[in-house]
């Protein structure tokens, strides 16, 4: 188990909803590569998600940060419920399970306590690591919306009514609100998560369907392991989350002896895989130092990815700069093996 250093610096908070949920029908856009791609967008500003092809890698689509609030487990079982990392979202219990007990007093008696949690997306699928892993027990959460939302629309309330094998119900408002708002959310096969907001009190599109994408990459509030091992802090990231649920598995190849143009069918089909929604993560890129303060790309950082079709991939990570020498916009390489 991980030591944790645990602090936050929060400035706003609040929490967005939905209820009916529509069917996402995302069409990949035309935008491929053979073998090297370099995103269009920054890995600060959006979500980019990716689907890997025998000849092709694929953006799928890519999502802005902050439309939602609240991600619901859909299609596998479980029924883990996840606050938005991407804009380092946090929740916190508020000692009552009367709703109407909690209000702007309530956010400010608890704004400096350390018992806020969010939600590293590498553990999303990991009930202990979730910031509402007790949301069945009905007290009420105060949810911070993250960085993305404006001071006053960035505390919301929230509380758990009930739940069936097909659906979610709960009922939220704004922290300063009297005006309570019930809604059920029903679960899909076609999704891994469905996504609510509250400010706009209904579903929201995010996630493609659960065969439409391989991994994305974004922003995410996540753990990070200080210069004393083992030891862990809440820290801002930038990485890659594999569609874990999709059935996409990784090993990581970190000998350094071992070249990116060596790994071949033999080797992969022997390596050992992981299902850890965070395989790949943050760290292929260096942390820039005063002498380089750049982001350098850590050369020794291979992957290869076992996906459900039963096809491997090798991926690696070239640069963080575009041609114009913009920094976050990642470019790696993903090749078949055959």
């Amino acid at each position: 188990m991980k030591k944790a250093i645990f602090y936050f610096s929060i400035l706003t908070i609040s929490i967005v909803f939905t209820s009916c949920f529509q069917e996402i029908d995302k069409v990949a856009l035309e935008k491929t590569t053979e073998n090297v791609f370099t995103s269009e967008h920054s890995i600060y500003n959006s979500v980019t998600f990716y689907k890997i092809y025998e000849n092709t890698t694929q953006e799928v689509s890519n999502e802005s940060l902050g439309k939602w609030d609240m991600a619901f487990q859909s299609a596998l079982e479980g029924d883990n419920v996840l606050v938005n990392y991407s804009v380092s979202a946090r929740a916190i219990k508020t000692g009552t399970s009367v709703f109407s007990e909690v209000d702007k007093s309530t956010a400010e008696d608890l704004f400096q306590s350390d018992q806020w949690k969010f939600n590293d997306p590498a553990y999303s699928n990991v009930r202990d690591s979730i910031a509402l892993k007790d949301w069945e027990d009905k007290e009420v959460y105060l949810v911070y919306r993250g960085s993305s939302s404006l001071p006053e629309k960035a505390y919301y309330k929230i509380q758990f009514m009930s739940k069936t094998p097909d659906t979610y119900t709960f009922k939220y408002a704004h922290i300063e609100s009297s005006q309570e708002n019930e809604k059920t959310i029903d679960r899909t096969l076609g999704i891994a998560n469905i996504y609510f907001s509250f400010e706009d009190g209904n579903v929201v599109e995010h996630e493609p369907n659960i065969k439409d994408w391989d991994f994305y990459i974004g922003p995410y509030f996540g753990w990070f392991e200080t210069l004393v091992s083992g030891v862990f802090a809440p820290y801002n990231l930038t990485g890659v989350m594999i569609n874990n649920e999709g059935g996409v598995r990784v090993s990581q190849v970190f000998d350094e002896t071992i070249e990116y143009e060596s790994i071949d069918l033999a080797m992969a089909q022997n390596l050992t895989y992981s299902d850890w929604k965070g395989s790949i993560g943050s760290t292929w890129k260096k942390i820039p130092s005063t002498e380089d303060p750049v982001y350098n790309m850590d050369t020794s950082k291979k992957y290869v990815l076992k996906l459900y079709d039963g096809n491997y991939y090798k991926l690696r990570f070239l640069d963080f700069y575009n041609s114009e020498g913009e920094q976050g916009y990642t470019s790696f390489e993903i090749n078949l093996i055959q």
